[in-house]
């Protein structure tokens, strides 16, 4: 496993994408969504009303693997590197409870992910990784009275700039 230290992680502003420089071709990215659910209190449209709901990204591993090289059905270049990301994503959702006045409750939710990004193959495990991310959305969607859905979506880009 590659050690925390050889990260160099870049969070991207949500609100200006600008910052991906759109010119340039991106080629080692992922995008995917992390899903979770969250127990709230029990909601009759009148006990809670939901404020917002947040994201962090928190990456705890990762890890070089060599796979084969060549060309996949959908037209990407394989190029025999996998980084394996391990992480997880800090839900926070805000709410508050109308009989007690101006207090905002907040719960906590973390969810675990592994993605893999096809990366130069000439990376190496002691190399320090440079990675761009943005969480482009995330949303909250209440599922029962007392279940709150949670999604996130979010773009990771390996960038091979030196």
């Amino acid at each position: 496993m590659i050690n925390k230290n050889k990260f160099f992680f870049e969070a991207v502003d949500l609100v200006n994408y600008s910052k991906l420089n759109c010119n340039d071709k991106i080629q080692f990215f992922k995008e995917f969504n992390v899903q979770g659910n969250i127990a709230v209190p029990p909601n009759d449209g009148s006990t809670e009303i939901l404020h917002d709901c947040t994201a962090t990204l928190i990456i705890n591993e990762s890890k070089v693997i060599d796979t084969i090289e060549g060309s996949s059905l959908e037209g990407q270049h394989l190029s025999s590197k996998k980084l394996l990301i391990l992480g997880k994503v800090k839900f926070t959702v805000y709410f508050f409870i109308p009989y007690v006045c101006n207090y905002i409750f907040h719960k906590c939710k973390n969810v675990a992910f592994s993605e893999f990004i096809i990366i130069p193959s000439d990376t190496r495990d002691d190399s320090i990784l440079k990675l761009r991310y943005i969480i482009e959305d995330v949303s909250s969607t209440l599922i029962s009275k007392s279940r709150l859905f949670l999604n996130a979506s979010i773009f990771i880009e390996y960038s091979d700039n030196s």
